[in-house]
């Protein structure tokens, strides 16, 4: 790697890493704070809403405006008029209090550029590192976010102890417009063109069409998209399952909750250096064996839940032991697959394609989230997990036997 090109991924790392633990600290922050103002699950539960909503809904058309206009502003912007936000508020409240609507506004409007933010990002990677290097770029990112999704409660939880709640909003808005100057620097066209000149005299529309039929005719793309779909509907289930488990079943206290949490993302961070430094590609055999992973862990969660089943004083260090194997499992199908995508996908259309994947992924996640809630009412939590189960090992089945990904291949 030249020097150019590392001062272009280590600049990358630095602008996604401070708004991103500007961002962390501002939502750890805003739960607790909610939680204190109103006393409501409810209310938390519409902050949590809000700060979904728009990744599922907005993404695609984030593509288009991504792809038709330079990704370097569109970056800049995002983090820019989101510092802005976060400022405005503080000196708003500076007289006032910090009331609800005011924390869904920011909280839905962070949302909104976060959705702008990470598109433009993933759609730039192969232009920014050449493509010898972006497995180490997306693997490196993968476990900074996990890292700082340790940091972030830890420094959020002194913080908060120490300062007022709108000092969060300040703290937020500055790591934003730092991220906003650092994001100046980064060349954005090293390894890649600008946008097409011919897309900006379509209309919008005109776009979006253009770029649904692009990726329909992408088989490989649909194929990993449609497992994706699935993967997810089955996977998200496990974020009620756990605490679930961990608080009802086995009576968990908040601390050692907290504990069994955090050895995911440290899993994350291990596997994330491994892929980097491995260059670890995508291949039909890599999907097949995750998702066999997902499935073997699913089993090994629905274990201490079945009936006669007690395993005493060894159950956090068993879930805890499960989480980090969760956390390596997640980085290693997800890396590759991101790597995958962004060199398969042709510069022009990579915005529209991505946004539609993220739109369809995320989209799937409340449907579970749903779904599960009502058969925990109806049948124990083991049963679901078992299913589960099966279905991901179904799924691993499945893609051994799919013609479309045997020849898939990162060159």
């Amino acid at each position: 790697m030249n020097r150019k090109e590392q001062i272009n991924l280590y600049l990358t790392l630095c602008g996604k890493g401070v708004s991103e633990l500007g961002s962390k600290l501002y939502g750890f922050a805003m739960s607790f704070y909610v939680l204190k103002l109103t006393g409501s699950a409810q209310s938390f539960a519409i902050t949590l809403l809000l700060t979904t909503l728009p990744a599922i809904v907005l993404s695609p058309f984030v593509g288009v405006i991504v792809d038709r206009f330079k990704k370097k502003s569109i970056v800049v912007l995002a983090d820019f008029i989101s510092g802005a936000i976060m400022l405005g508020l503080f000196i708003g409240t500076r007289t006032s209090a910090l009331t609800l609507p005011m924390i869904y506004f920011a909280t839905f409007s962070l949302s909104v550029m976060a959705v702008f933010l990470g598109t433009a990002f993933r759609a730039s990677y192969p232009n920014i590192v050449s493509k010898g290097q972006l497995t180490k770029l997306n693997a490196y990112t993968q476990g900074l976010d996990s890292m700082l999704s340790i940091v972030a409660p830890i420094l959020g939880g002194v913080i908060y102890g120490l300062l007022d709640a709108k000092m969060f909003m300040l703290i937020n808005g500055i790591s934003f417009l730092l991220s906003s100057f650092s994001e100046l620097f980064i060349n954005f066209e090293m390894f890649g063109k600008p946008n097409s000149i011919r897309m900006k005299s379509q209309t919008f529309m005109t776009n979006m069409r253009e770029g649904l039929n692009y990726v329909l005719k992408k088989k490989t793309f649909m194929t990993i998209a449609l497992y994706a779909l699935c993967i997810n509907f089955f996977m998200s289930s496990f974020s009620i399952l756990l605490p679930y488990n961990l608080i009802t079943t086995h009576g968990i206290s908040p601390e050692i909750n907290g504990f069994i949490q955090s050895i995911f993302p440290i899993g994350a961070i291990l596997m994330s250096i491994y892929v980097g430094r491995k260059n670890t590609q995508f291949s039909q055999s890599l999907f097949r064996n995750t998702m066999l992973m997902f499935g073997a862990i699913m089993l090994a969660f629905a274990y201490p839940v079945l009936p006669n089943v007690a395993l005493g004083g060894f159950i956090p260090i068993y879930y805890a032991l499960l989480m980090g194997v969760v956390g390596m499992v997640v980085v290693l199908v997800n890396v590759p697959l991101s790597v995958l995508f962004q060199v398969s996908l042709e510069d022009e259309f990579r915005g529209r394609a991505m946004g539609l994947f993220g739109s369809l992924s995320q989209g799937v996640m409340p449907i579970s989230y749903l779904l599960t809630g009502f058969l925990l009412d109806i049948v124990p939590s083991y049963g679901i997990l078992i299913v589960n189960a099966i279905a991901l090992i179904l799924i691993a089945i499945s893609i051994q036997k799919n013609v479309q990904l045997k020849a898939v291949a990162v060159h």
